[in-house]
């Protein structure tokens, strides 16, 4: 078994969850995860073997599995006209100037001192957040999908591993049968403490007979 497996996650993407349930069944294999502002193109490079991407679809080049899609928020100076709107639109958003670029705390900074507003997945907007931005949902606007994706050619053995974690297999219907062994083993179980002696139960004394 490869002694080293490589991930890539963007921005917004909370995959502790995975990595630890990974660790813990495969101790022996170095994990390495890297956050990237273009995992796809780590992937390309051969310097991931498998990672979380926003809005990517498969190709001749990679398998991909969607995982699941969040809302699309508007973020804005906290002061700005758009927040006393009850529900918001794309077409009420169209004629705003936008911030554009890479979503980072400068970016945000930008927001915030009012340039202007920016579409962003919620949870994006949620790892940036400040205290004079505020972030609304957009009624209408389509979701952003987060999808696990590794080569097509050259597949890292412990891809399929990877994916039943993420999908919440259980280690005993683990591919590697090595893991459900591990994992089935049985373990020692604690010394039970003796159970403390009791004390006998005092005997009854006799009563007088009453004088009549």
């Amino acid at each position: 078994m490869s002694t080293r497996f490589s991930l890539a996650f963007p921005l917004g993407v909370t995959v502790g969850k995975w990595t630890r349930t990974f660790e813990q069944r495969f101790p022996d294999v170095e994990l390495v995860v890297r956050p990237s502002d273009d995992p796809l193109g780590m992937l390309a490079a051969g310097e991931a073997d498998m990672v979380f991407a926003r809005d990517a679809t498969a190709d001749d080049e990679r398998h991909l599995i969607p995982l699941y899609a969040e809302d699309v928020v508007v973020v804005m100076h906290h002061e700005h006209l758009l927040t006393l709107e009850e529900h918001l639109f794309l077409e009420e958003l169209a004629d705003e100037p936008r911030v554009t670029g890479e979503p980072s705390e400068a970016f945000m900074r930008s927001v915030a001192a009012g340039d202007g507003i920016a579409l962003l997945p919620a949870s994006v907007a949620k790892a940036l957040r400040r205290k004079d931005v505020v972030a609304l949902r957009v009624e209408d606007a389509p979701q952003s999908s987060i999808g696990l994706t590794w080569p097509r050619e050259g597949q890292h053995p412990l891809v399929d591993d990877f994916i039943g974690i993420v999908r919440g297999r259980t280690a005993h219907s683990s591919r590697n049968p090595e893991v459900a062994a591990r994992e089935a083993a049985p373990r020692e179980a604690p010394a039970r403490k003796p159970a403390p002696a009791r004390k006998p139960a005092p005997t009854a004394r006799g009563k007088r007979p009453r004088r009549r």
